[in-house]
């Protein structure tokens, strides 16, 4: 028995097409003495190509981190870059993973692995899970990778989960118009991303930091973004002069918690991502920009009514990210100053010797997409407001997440830098249960055996694979 999620919606119009791939016959046991775990299944792909395979492990629902089961062997990808890492379709495929190192005298109450297989000529995207339901005084935060939708009904999704979805490296025409500061201009992103589906929420933001006091702290607001954020409280003022963050910022504490790159997005990656492919005066699922029509994307002076609105109740662009038009206007890295007309490569922005001040001397922060008061002239893909500075705290002011990634990080680049073409499917989780010595790989067992759910790695114990 197998579970297949949804083939996640298509990056482009060339992206319609995916590759079926199916991860079938999965069998599971742990040797008694060396504590090993092995993993057996059957690998299909509709056009024969070879796919990505990647290990999981979760406990209570909640993945443990894909920097804590690392030390993989066998048909599993663990150097995605390498296409000698890649699997070819057969049967009897097997992983093993040394439990015992990477998880060395700990117990897992209600275990469950995940084998997720990714074809490789097709790509539109994963997905990126931060678990954020520990709270600020956590010492880490779980990350899981998956290649299922997520469910926009279930309130995690927007309290204790933040969503990031994997942006594929590639060139756009950044900007609109032939002068002024947002002239439009080839950008190339060399490196893949991932990028909050939404603004970071209240109930997000309670859990990563603290929420400012005008905010509305309770239930009623806990989908709506968070507001009264100020540049220096999330992440280092000195960019684009150096990377550091500072303890005590978002950005610094999500990147001690995980051991990831995270950031707010660079200029270039929050137009990339907002546009969805798409150029010039259009709205960011490619239709020609209409006065009065962002209210189908956008919370803004036509519909807002002077104030938040939850995340992700209008439509998505056409890579399914949500709330880049209004809302909040959004931070990036980049200080302010205008574009010109020059082909760039991973812009950072300009420094701040060619940004502009304020009276006060203070340089200012380009924050991105308009807000709920926001006219018509705000909420698109290329507006840029100067209105902030990174000290300043205003009631518009929010922001969204991003990880870049790197070859260190163990993630999937597109080849040749450019965006690949690659489809996914992501197969069944099953429940791994205790059996004191003994070997009972492929038994099933119904549901009442689930509470008894156990990864052990101190005492002598064999497990099963429970295929739901």
């Amino acid at each position: 028995m197998k579970t297949t999620c949804a083939m996640l919606g298509a990056l482009t119009a060339a992206f319609a097409a995916h590759a079926t791939v199916t991860v079938s016959n999965v069998a599971f046991t742990q040797d008694a003495d060396s504590h090993d775990v092995t993993v057996s299944y059957d690998l299909t792909t509709s056009d024969g190509e070879p796919a990505f395979v990647s290990l999981d492990v979760l406990t209570n629902g909640v993945s443990v981190g894909a920097t804590r089961v690392k030390t993989l062997s066998g048909n599993v990808s663990t150097t995605p870059a390498d296409t000698a890492s890649l699997v070819s379709p057969g049967t009897g495929k097997r992983i093993t993973w040394k439990a015992r190192a990477d998880l060395p005298n700990v117990g897992l109450t209600d275990a469950a692995v995940r084998v997720t297989a990714i074809a490789t000529n097709h790509f539109a995207g994963l997905f990126m899970v931060l678990d954020v339901s520990r709270g600020n005084d956590s010492a880490w935060y779980p990350v899981r990778y998956t290649a299922c939708e997520p469910d926009l009904s279930c309130p995690a999704t927007y309290a204790s989960e933040i969503w990031l979805r994997r942006v594929p490296a590639g060139t756009f025409r950044m900007g609109y118009g032939t002068s002024g500061s947002t002239i439009q201009h080839s950008v190339t992103l060399t490196k893949d991303y991932y990028c909050g589906l939404f603004p970071v929420t209240v109930a997000q933001h309670r859990l990563l930091h603290s929420l400012h006091a005008n905010v509305p702290d309770d239930a009623e607001h806990d989908r709506h973004p968070v507001t009264y954020v100020r540049y220096n409280e999330l992440r280092g003022i000195n960019w684009p002069n150096n990377n550091a963050v500072q303890s005590g910022q978002v950005v610094y504490k999500l990147r001690n918690k995980t051991g990831l790159s995270f950031d707010i997005p660079t200029e270039a990656q929050w137009e990339y991502a907002c546009r969805s492919g798409h150029a010039g005066n259009a709205f960011y699922d490619g239709k020609p920009y209409v006065t009065g029509d962002y209210v189908r994307y956008g919370w803004g002076q036509l519909n807002a009514g002077g104030t938040t609105h939850p995340v992700g109740l209008l439509q998505a662009n056409d890579w399914g990210f949500y709330d880049f038009y209004g809302n909040v206007h959004e931070f990036v890295r980049d200080y302010y100053a205008a574009f010109t007309a020059e082909a760039q490569t991973n812009p950072p922005g300009p420094t701040s010797e060619a940004a502009g001040k304020n009276s006060n001397g203070a340089y200012y922060r380009v924050r991105r997409g308009g807000g709920y008061s926001s006219n018509e002239t705000g909420l698109n893909s290329y507006y840029r407001n100067n209105g902030a500075t990174q000290t300043s705290t205003q009631n518009n002011s929010g922001y969204r997440l991003v990880v870049e990634t790197d070859e260190d990080l163990g993630l999937w680049p597109t080849e040749g830098g450019g965006a690949g073409e690659r489809g996914f499917a992501d197969s069944a989780a099953g429940l791994l249960e205790t059996r004191p010595a003994a070997t009972l790989a492929g038994r099933r067992f119904g549901s009442e055996a689930l509470a008894d759910s156990y990864i052990d790695t101190a005492t002598p114990l064999a497990f099963v694979l429970i295929v739901r």
